[in-house]
């Protein structure tokens, strides 16, 4: 596998990862010690995967990076229309 195909591979896999802690985070499926780190989490982790994909789209402009690029656009904003809207619904 190129270094390129990784790189896009690793930036679509971390929106998805980080997408189901913040499900399991909402829902509680599986009970785990994370107070709150799960919605925070796409703060630290999707501008990696933001640069992985943009390096990659620099080099192969193949539609994996693209999706990789837009997800961990999307993700990035988690927490602020978590705090946001937290605040405009229920006003703490």
């Amino acid at each position: 596998m190129k270094v390129n195909k990784l790189g896009a591979v690793i930036s679509i896999f971390i929106p998805i990862l980080l997408t189901l802690l913040i499900i399991n985070f909402v829902y509680e499926m599986i009970p785990t010690p994370f107070q709150g780190l799960p919605i925070f989490l796409p703060l630290f982790f999707c501008p990696i995967g933001i640069l992985l994909a943009c390096i990659s789209f620099k080099a192969d402009k193949n539609g994996w990076s693209k999706i990789g690029l837009i997800l961990n656009t999307v993700l990035f904003f988690t927490p602020f229309i978590w705090m946001i809207g937290g605040t405009a619904l229920f006003g703490v």
